[in-house]
C-alpha cells in the first residue's frame, strides 16, 4: 500500500511508471497496482493535507528486495508513506477482487501455477441495489400500536 500526493495521483500514468520502477527496479514482478481512495488525512504527512492510496500486489523474485523498497519509498518525493506486508493467505482470485482490471494476467497465472490454485470465477462483489417497492415487500408489515394499546407508565410517589 502506497500513500502518495494528490497531485502526483493526477497523472496516473506517470505515477504508475514511477512505482513500477521502484518495484521492478529491486526484484519484483507487479501482479497489479490500483488507486484505492483519495482522503484528507488525520495530520499532515510531508507538508501534505491530502492523499492518495495506491494497492500494489507483487511478487518478490530476491529475498532482499524489501527493505530496498522501503528506502526508495523514503527517498521519493512522490511516496508520502508506503506500507508492504506479505500476504501469502491471498489468493489469485482474492487480488482480483481487489485489483479488478488492474490484474497483470501472466504473472497471476504463473503465481497461481507455483502455489497449485485452480482459476475460479470472479465473485460478486457488490449487490446491486434494490428498489424500493423490493425494500418494502422485503419488509415485515408490522403497524405501531394505536395510542390506547400502549401501556401507561404510572407514577412511583404519590403527589401531596
Amino acid at each position: 500500500m502506497f500513500l502518495v500526493d494528490s497531485g502526483d495521483a493526477a497523472s496516473w500514468d506517470d505515477l504508475t511508471k514511477h512505482l513500477a520502477n521502484i518495484l521492478t527496479r529491486n526484484g519484483a514482478a507487479i501482479i497489479g497496482m490500483t488507486r484505492w481512495d483519495e482522503r484528507k488525512l488525520s495530520y499532515t504527512v510531508k507538508g501534505r493535507k491530502r492523499g492518495t492510496y495506491v494497492l500494489a500486489f507483487f511478487v518478490m523474485t530476491s529475498g532482499s528486495g524489501v527493505v530496498e523498497i522501503e528506502r526508495d519509498c523514503r527517498l521519493s518525493e512522490k511516496v508520502l508513506r508506503a506500507l508492504i506486508l506479505k500476504a501469502d493467505h491471498f489468493t489469485v482470485a482474492g487480488m482480483r477482487l481487489q485489483l479488478g482490471e488492474d490484474i497483470r494476467e501472466d504473472v497471476a497465472q504463473k503465481l497461481m501455477t507455483e502455489r497449485g490454485e485452480k482459476a475460479t470465477a470472479a465473485a460478486v462483489v457488490a449487490k446491486p441495489a434494490r428498489s424500493a417497492e423490493a425494500a418494502e415487500a422485503a419488509a415485515p408489515e408490522t403497524a405501531p400500536p394505536e395510542d390506547h394499546e400502549r401501556p401507561r407508565r404510572r407514577e412511583s410517589h404519590d403527589r401531596s
